[in-house]
């Protein structure tokens, strides 16, 4: 990588709400079964096998004392969890919201400059496949195909 073309940082955590938010409700709401799964094969482990002479409020709060650390742990790594699906999902939700922006702009007749996508993101042969076409049209003038075949950062 060249010193004059660096990546681009996101300045936004959540680019597209609807696609990241369903994802990250989902992610959260598996983290949750799966501790309320856990939870409650702990308790069963714990009456059926170790003290079966128990009610199960006792066998409740015996649950809590001796799994405080892993459901601490486990409601600990939800955000971190969370954060990260955050941060891969803007490798797909950004790209293609920079190219709804774009067919948007061209379904208008406006000019559109060529469309470049972060180095880490997904379907990079999108964008390509999106200039080429705004090319055919004579929608990119030869500057605008000189500017992206140097290899464009993904600033648009």
């Amino acid at each position: 990588m060249s010193a004059s073309i660096r990546p681009v940082r996101r300045t936004r955590a959540l680019v597209d709400s609807e696609v990241q938010g369903g994802v990250l409700r989902k992610i959260t709401v598996h983290w949750i079964l799966l501790f309320v799964c856990n939870t409650l094969a702990l308790m069963i482990w714990l009456r059926l096998f170790e003290r079966p002479d128990v009610g199960w409020g006792e066998t409740l709060r015996e649950c809590w004392t001796r799994f405080l650390p892993f459901f601490i742990v486990t409601c600990a790594l939800i955000p971190a969890f969370v954060l990260d699906t955050l941060k891969l999902t803007n490798r797909f939700a950004g790209p293609i919201s920079r190219l709804r922006v774009s067919l948007r702009a061209a379904s208008e007749g406006r000019r559109v400059k060529p469309l470049h996508f972060r180095t880490t993101d997904y379907w990079a042969e999108i964008a390509e496949n999106f200039n080429k076409v705004m090319r055919l049209r004579g929608d990119q003038t030869p500057a605008d195909a000189t500017c992206e075949a140097s290899g464009g950062n993904g600033s648009t």
